[in-house]
């Protein structure tokens, strides 16, 4: 909801959400709802991972680290601020752009390892299908920011992002969804205390 008056008060959000980023509400009036909307983002997504993780749903270093990476990443990006259009490179700046990079790609492989992992399994499977669906349509909308931002770490060069901002929220949108996704699928994994067919769930069988 914060985010949601951010783009339609411009009083609080006065910049044009067709072609201004994202980031650039920490610039506006209305900063603090973007810092306590990414703060309130990163609290849930951690909620989510414990309890999965608890549960035996969310397995495998892989998925428990790239959904660690998105908690702390869109953390970072809350306390390290863009830098401002036009202005010079700064640390706090260079910090924010690998967070976000890291905010881009972290949660769809989380769900898309989660979604491929209990994709068979008959409980969770619709879970799992729009898991790996939202992943994957989220793929389209990163690569604008993320292949420059590897060629220019790489490469040592400078190459311009072509993504626009509604392209950036377009992604937000679809990561945002998958997050809801991750959420719901805490409630079913509540009432057991394993996933089905996992190991904790056969050794609890064997006992």
């Amino acid at each position: 909801m914060l985010l949601v008056v951010l783009h339609v008060d411009r009083r609080w959000g006065p910049i044009n959400p067709a072609t201004a980023m994202l980031s650039d509400y920490a610039w506006c009036p209305g900063w603090w709802m973007w810092d306590a909307a990414l703060a309130l983002i990163a609290t849930g997504s951690a909620v989510v991972l414990a309890v999965l993780y608890r549960r035996r749903v969310l397995m495998g270093w892989p998925a428990v680290s790239a959904m660690a990476a998105w908690c702390l990443s869109v953390s970072a990006v809350a306390v390290f601020s863009k830098d401002p259009q036009g202005g010079a490179v700064t640390p706090t700046g260079k910090a924010h752009l690998y967070a976000t990079a890291v905010s881009c790609v972290s949660l769809p492989m989380a769900g898309w390892l989660l979604g491929r992992r209990h994709r068979h399994e008959p409980r969770w499977r619709r879970s799992a299908a729009w898991s790996r669906r939202l992943a994957l349509a989220t793929i389209p909308f990163f690569l604008p920011f993320i292949v420059p931002f590897i060629a220019n770490v790489l490469l040592g060069g400078h190459l311009p992002t072509v993504a626009t901002g509604l392209v950036e929220r377009m992604m937000a949108a679809l990561e945002l969804a998958l997050l809801v996704v991750l959420a719901r699928w805490v409630r079913p994994a509540g009432t057991e205390d394993t996933a089905p067919g996992s190991a904790g769930a056969a050794g609890a069988l064997g006992r």
